[in-house]
């Protein structure tokens, strides 16, 4: 079992966070008290420990899951972040392979939760997914949040793997048609991402994540101003962060947008841009799907701004 003091954990998080003692301590407690945590020389209150990780992106389930972690649980979660980027890099069968033999395992309940979002991960991806997938997502968001209430989650202290599985059931509400729900539970998460204020590299790229799929959802609603604000907030944190990946997916979806809202010269010129830098970035289906919604647009004859003949899909 591992010998890691709290204060060790604490500097830890707070490395792996990018925060300096002085941004960690702000509105909390002294930059001398949080350095004489992370010596072993101070015990922070338990009210200056939940707002500290509160901070840091966790809690004290997770805290606990650090402390305690033997070499075990290392192994499995080691194995878990490979059958995560197994799913990433769609190699969806190598991934399903690698999750039926941990299967077998005995696992704790943070790591049967990670197993679970790849399950379901994968079925979402690969188009497996049936009306079971909400409550598969849920009972695994149970598993470490069993009284979590979903219409009102933004007070909640929550992990990257409990925002990842409340992302992910808005995405599987709005594959049923709830758009609805899919709009009201993704602006209870992003109120939630929006209180932590972390700044862990995982929390960000969900931040954007949500934020692009809530002008998607808002769209198909026709809800084309609101949908426009979710579209520049995650093309801004994306530029602002180095989580730039997504960016394609978000032009073209605020390029869909301002073809609805009837500006479709900035939207074509949105999409002349795109096309040649999804080549090059090696999206080529993307871009063939731009080109097709580019070759069928058509500008009014007298020169003003209006939607595109057809819309994009």
């Amino acid at each position: 079992m591992r010998t890691n003091t709290l204060g060790e954990i604490i500097y830890s998080l707070r490395k792996k966070a990018g925060l300096t003692q002085e941004a960690l301590a702000d509105g909390i407690c002294s930059p001398i008290s949080i350095s004489r945590i992370e010596n072993g020389n101070q015990m922070p209150s338990s009210q200056v420990l939940e707002q500290l990780l509160e901070r840091l992106g966790t809690g004290t389930y997770q805290l606990c899951n650090v402390y305690y972690e033997n070499e075990y649980q290392v192994s499995l979660r080691e194995s878990l972040d490979e059958i995560s980027a197994q799913v990433s890099s769609g190699d969806f069968a190598s991934a399903k392979t690698a999750l039926q033999e941990l299967s077998a395992k005995k696992m704790d309940p943070a790591s049967l939760q990670y197993a679970k979002m790849l399950s379901a991960a994968i079925r979402m991806k690969d188009g497996t997914a049936d009306e079971s997938i909400e409550t598969e997502l849920i009972n695994a968001l149970h598993l470490t949040k069993p009284g979590i209430n979903l219409n009102d989650c933004r007070g909640e202290l929550l992990s990257p793997k409990e925002i990842n599985l409340l992302v992910m059931l808005t995405e599987a509400k709005y594959m049923a048609g709830k758009d609805l729900e899919a709009i009201r539970l993704g602006e209870e998460v992003m109120f939630a991402l929006d209180r932590i204020q972390s700044r862990l590299s995982e929390f960000h790229i969900l931040q954007i994540n949500l934020a692009h799929n809530l002008g998607q959802y808002l769209l198909r609603q026709r809800r084309y101003e609101e949908a426009l604000l979710y579209a520049r907030r995650a093309e801004e944190l994306s530029v602002r962060g180095t989580e730039q990946f997504m960016l394609p997916e978000i032009e073209f979806g605020m390029a869909q947008i301002l073809n609805k809202m009837g500006k479709a010269r900035e939207s074509q010129a949105r999409m002349e841009a795109l096309i040649p830098y999804m080549r090059l970035i090696g999206k080529a289906q993307m871009a063939d799907l731009a080109q097709e919604c580019l070759d069928r647009m058509k500008l009014p004859e007298n020169g003003d701004n209006g939607p595109l003949e057809q819309e994009c899909r």
